[in-house]
């Protein structure tokens, strides 16, 4: 497993989630809502999957 991966899995854990919760969900899409998050906080900028990730 990808150490960006292994960030997003502790982020969330962090958070609340749960392992079979991480696993069940959709993470291309949660992906998607991090990084329209972030654009809009940053209008301007330019935004890679790498900087949504932390």
């Amino acid at each position: 497993m990808s150490e960006a991966v292994q960030d997003m899995y502790n982020a969330l854990i962090d958070v609340g989630f749960t392992q079979n919760q991480i696993d069940e969900m959709d993470i291309v899409y949660h992906l998607k809502l991090l990084a329209q998050r972030k654009k809009e906080k940053d209008k301007d900028e330019v935004v890679y999957i790498d900087q949504v990730l932390g």
